[in-house]
């Protein structure tokens, strides 16, 4: 039986590209996200052992055009508990809040 984390909100700043490292709660195989409005962009995952730790890409993205929001897709971890979200464009709009949870099967 799958366990779920909680859900957490993920905030990338006003002009900003990437989040705040967080920590899902448990070493998750997926993680759900829920993309809000966004601009045009790719959103890419980096990963680490730690949140103090150093972080890389996790190799699998998506590219989304400006979004009206309440889009939501699953990112294969692969066991990673502390992540960032990054967007390749400067998020124009004001700060941007992604939900996710982790998941472990």
């Amino acid at each position: 039986m799958p366990l779920y984390g909680e859900e957490i909100a993920v905030t990338i700043a006003s002009g900003g590209t990437k989040s705040s490292a967080v920590d899902l709660g448990l070493n998750a195989d997926y993680m759900n996200i829920v993309i809000p409005t966004v601009d045009s962009c790719t959103i890419n995952l980096e990963v680490s052992t730690d949140s103090a730790g150093t972080f890389q890409n996790l190799g699998s993205n998506i590219t989304t055009e400006t979004t009206p929001g309440a889009y939501t897709t699953t990112f294969r971890l692969g066991g990673w508990r502390h992540i960032k979200i990054e967007t390749s464009a400067a998020q124009t709009s004001g700060a941007v809040i992604f939900y996710v949870r982790g998941i472990r099967m």
